[in-house]
């Protein structure tokens, strides 16, 4: 008999923006839903990351449980607390939640939820290192196709410099970990990445063997838009993006769109500023 195929992996990122649930007792979540506006956001006393709006919080879970992910990973967490409030109030316990607090200053992390029995044996390591906010890597076991998985969340464009020299370093740090084979890197790259049309600071990424899956899926330039921005114009571009090696199939890859704004306003409502890009990978 041969070796077993492993189920394809059913993979999702997406910025939450400024997700934060914190909370002062256990609570339900028809007591949650049954508190006030403001006692909800009395509960989280920081000034700089308060509470997300809950409508917006079960719009990100409808999401999550229509599509039934097996892996998603999620930037702008505030903290492993909000991402096991979310798992439990919202998800029905049905992940596993990995997050470290590291080296953002803004108190906003990367975090992942992993689908419970699916990965037997996965692991979470935090990797240390000059970054913006945490790298997080994920080791899937055989159900998973044994994958080495990437969670990032790289430098902003901000600063008098637009933060290049941080910037070249922490894409340079990240290409010299990733293996040629049986990973995925996936996240909030704050910078374009399409082929051609990229930023020279990620080249050394770009020189790896990888596959942005929405291009390899066909997906036209024009419908990979994952952020939305208003200032000077308003103008969409893809901002997240899912690599995978070379020897992992795509079968199918799409963005998840929440709505098309046209102004800032419009924007604000919905659940985040960003999209959801998922994909549906064979990794034998």
């Amino acid at each position: 008999m041969g070796e077993a195929v492993s189920a394809p992996l059913h993979a999702a990122t997406f910025n939450a923006e400024n997700f934060s649930l914190l909370l002062d007792r256990e609570l339900d979540r028809s007591e949650l839903e049954a508190l006030s506006d403001r006692e909800y956001h009395d509960m989280n006393l920081s000034i700089w990351n308060p509470n997300k709006e809950r409508p917006k919080i079960a719009a990100i879970a409808r999401t999550i449980l229509e599509h039934d992910f097996d892996l998603v990973t999620l930037c702008e967490i505030g903290g492993l607390e909000t991402l096991d409030n979310f798992n439990g109030l919202y998800l029905a316990n049905r992940y596993d939640c990995f997050l470290y607090e590291e080296n953002s200053r803004r108190g906003i992390y990367v975090g992942a939820l992993l689908k419970k029995g699916r990965f037997p044996g996965a692991r979470a390591v935090n990797v240390e290192g000059e970054f913006s906010r945490n790298l997080l890597r994920l080791d899937l076991g055989s159900e998973g196709g044994n994958l080495q998985v990437f969670a990032v969340h790289l430098k902003s464009q901000r600063g008098e410099d637009r933060g290049i020299e941080f910037r070249v370093e922490e894409v340079k740090r990240l290409a010299s970990m990733i293996p040629r084979r049986k990973a995925l890197v996936m996240g909030d790259f704050n910078g374009i990445l399409i082929r051609g049309m990229h930023q020279f600071e990620f080249e050394p990424l770009l020189e790896l063997p990888l596959s942005d899956v929405l291009a390899a899926a066909g997906i036209p330039q024009a419908e990979r838009h994952t952020h939305w921005y208003f200032g000077n114009g308003g103008r969409g571009s893809q901002l997240d993006y899912i690599f995978c090696t070379h020897d992992i199939e795509v079968l199918e890859a799409s963005v998840i769109s929440y709505g098309e704004p046209s102004n800032r306003a419009e924007r604000d409502r919905l659940p985040s500023d960003h999209r959801f890009v998922r994909a549906v990978l064979q990794a034998d």
